[in-house]
């Protein structure tokens, strides 16, 4: 009797340890979304664009692109489903992409559903597109030479992140960058070509609003100031004289590293930031007459340092100009200069901030043959 009542209530409490999946989603019912697009409309609405993997197509990497357009997000969401062949689910998307024209009004309040509504995911890339997201999700899948839209746009973005020459911003980054102040947001920035989908470098914002871009190579300069900077090649023009009838132009460094130090001030109530960068590289291309003298190391290593130095001081004029602070130099202030950041418009002071740079390059291989 006891062992009938001990397999009794070993069976029942089995009961509520595996109940089974209530809420399961079945595969084939649902459109799990991977790129969601936002732009306007012709009549000013939102025009919202989502693509997901037709995975029961006949044609192999088919992806069906279906679109609304609505005042809210969360009605042009519900209206898309009118026309859906699927149960579209938005809790797998990779990249959130805003048309450039769009992102100059702002996205915030567009972005505002993703923080109230859990399903959304956090992770998504935030990217700005040069033109018409939907046109551009069109377009990638008639590419012959091109993987799947949602693979393509994700390697693509991982191996420009990787890189240096665009900066990895995800849907919480974006948001605290937004939300922090002195801190500005900084996404990819990509556009449609007539052979692929291109990475152009970097939108810079002031708030939620698109303020500035920048190509790869300023992006990787302004990541590094940023202390985020990635393993990566740069390329310079020449450094010294080179014989005219030369093809090659400049010179080429890979393995490209970088440390930053950077410190703030307050002198005659204006923000003074000393900014030191150093570099080492391998030189990988260039001319290779009087390479093997230490003379003309040191003249290269000079001429980089001082091309890379007037290169950051145009990108952090840029940036005060359009006033945008990705670099987060009035976070740095907030923190340690509480009172004075209380007493200024921070948009003003930035713009008057004097920045004092140094650079400072080793190049460490000059080839492996001598």
């Amino acid at each position: 009797m006891r062992k009938s009542l001990i397999v009794f209530i070993t069976v029942i409490g089995s009961l509520f340890l595996f109940s089974g999946c209530w809420d399961q989603k079945l595969v084939e019912q649902t459109g799990f979304t991977l790129q969601l697009g936002v732009e306007l409309s012709p009549e000013n609405k939102l025009l919202l664009t989502s693509c997901y993997p037709a995975i029961d197509a006949k044609e192999k990497n088919r992806d069906e692109i279906i679109t609304a357009e609505a005042y809210l997000l969360r009605e042009a969401r519900n209206k898309r489903e009118a026309t859906a062949s699927k149960v579209i689910d938005g809790g797998k998307i990779q990249q959130l992409l805003f048309s450039k024209e769009l992102a100059t009004l702002g996205i915030q309040e567009i972005m505002e559903i993703l923080e109230r509504d859990p399903l959304n995911p956090p992770l998504s890339y935030v990217v700005i597109v040069d033109g018409s997201p939907k046109e551009l999700l069109e377009k990638a899948q008639t590419f012959p030479n091109k993987p799947r839209v949602s693979l393509y746009i994700h390697q693509l973005l991982v191996n420009n992140i990787n890189s240096a020459y665009t900066p990895e911003t995800k849907t919480y980054d974006f948001f605290i960058r937004y939300f922090a102040p002195g801190l500005d947001p900084i996404t990819p920035l990509i556009r449609l070509d007539t052979d692929g989908i291109r990475v152009l470098g970097s939108a810079l914002f002031a708030g939620d609003k698109l303020v500035g871009t920048i190509d790869t190579q300023q992006t990787a300069f302004l990541l590094a100031m940023m202390g985020q900077f990635k393993k990566t090649e740069l390329f310079f023009a020449p450094v010294a004289p080179q014989q005219a009838e030369s093809i090659k132009k400049g010179l080429s460094l890979t393995n490209v590293q970088s440390r930053r130090k950077i410190r703030v001030t307050i002198e005659n109530d204006r923000p003074v930031v000393d900014l030191a960068l150093a570099f080492t590289a391998s030189l990988v291309e260039y001319r290779r007459d009087g390479l093997d003298q230490p003379p003309a190391q040191e003249q290269i290593e000079e001429g980089l340092a001082r091309q890379i130095k007037k290169a950051c001081l145009e990108i952090i004029r840029y940036t005060q100009e359009i006033g945008s602070d990705p670099i987060g130099i009035g976070d740095l202030v907030r923190a340690k200069y509480p009172d004075y950041w209380q007493q200024v418009d921070w948009r003003t002071a930035y713009r008057e901030a004097v920045v004092n740079l140094s650079v400072k390059m080793d190049l460490l291989q000059y080839g492996a043959i001598h």
